[in-house]
């Protein structure tokens, strides 16, 4: 009994086996049926459209739609792609602007340190100009005391230059002195002889520091000190002063020694005074 159930056993599984054997293969006769049969349908269809398409009673088939896009959709993807370009340039902008002021910050520090320099640069100029001038002076009165005649506590000196009545009491005053005021006879006499020495046997006239460009008749010396002493030429023919308001300033002969009123536009050589 029992070697026949097992034979049951046996049996009833190759039954099983078998049967599940057909069944996949009907199974995969049937799938290769229907992808034939698929491809055969399609390959029909293809050529259905082809004859429609050569003989023109057909249209080509289209392809399936996709969801269309509206125009809400479009315009606000737009603006979103707007804005968000605007964005990036307001921020390139926004650093572009902080470099910049940056920037300017440096050049201010620069231009005040660089005015800063400019002013000590400007002191040490305007130091240097009065060290300058002083040394002008000091050297044109010592050149004045060296190569010109002491007079008491006075050194006179004889510039062979042309210039205006002005312009010679610059000139004195850049040297560090002044047009030449005799006050006295002393002083007067050996003026005379001086210049007579200089130009001898020419006679040229010269600039002295005495004018009455204030007020007519009222003669000054150039410190603005009242004029007591004078040594005006006197001749029968032409007795200085002669010109009334238009010869205001007042020139030595170098011949005599003589004063004359001249024109103050003149240009004429001129005599200065120093400290000793």
């Amino acid at each position: 009994m029992e070697i026949t159930a097992c034979l049951t056993v046996a049996l009833l599984c190759l039954s099983t086996l078998s049967t599940a054997h057909a069944e996949s293969q009907g199974s995969d006769q049937g799938s290769r049926h229907e992808e034939e049969n698929g491809n055969s349908t399609s390959i029909q269809n293809m050529m259905r459209d082809e004859e429609r398409t050569e003989r023109g009673d057909g249209m080509p088939i289209e392809p399936e739609p996709t969801s269309p896009v509206t125009d809400a959709d479009s315009t606000y993807n737009y603006v979103l792609s707007r804005l968000a370009a605007m964005d990036q340039a307001i921020h390139r902008l926004n650093v572009g602007h902080y470099t910049l002021d940056v920037k300017v910050n440096q050049l201010l520090e620069r231009i005040t340190r660089l005015d800063t320099k400019l002013s000590e640069v400007d002191d040490s100029l305007q130091q240097v100009a009065q060290f300058s001038k002083e040394n002008r002076k000091e050297i044109g009165r010592l050149e004045g005391c060296q190569k010109g005649r002491s007079v008491g506590y006075k050194c006179f000196l004889v510039y062979r230059a042309h210039e205006t009545y002005d312009g010679a009491a610059q000139k004195c005053l850049e040297r560090g002195g002044r047009l030449a005021m005799p006050r006295d006879r002393r002083e007067q006499e050996a003026l005379a002889e001086y210049v007579h020495a200089v130009f001898k046997p020419g006679n040229w006239p010269l600039w002295l520091g005495v004018n009455d460009l204030r007020s007519e008749g009222m003669y000054l010396y150039e410190d603005t000190t009242r004029v007591t002493y004078f040594q005006w030429r006197k001749h029968f023919l032409s007795s200085q002063p002669d010109g009334g308001k238009r010869e205001n300033c007042v020139s030595m002969s170098s011949d005599d020694g003589d004063w004359w009123d001249s024109y103050c536009d003149r240009r004429m050589y001129y005599l200065c005074e120093f400290e000793a």
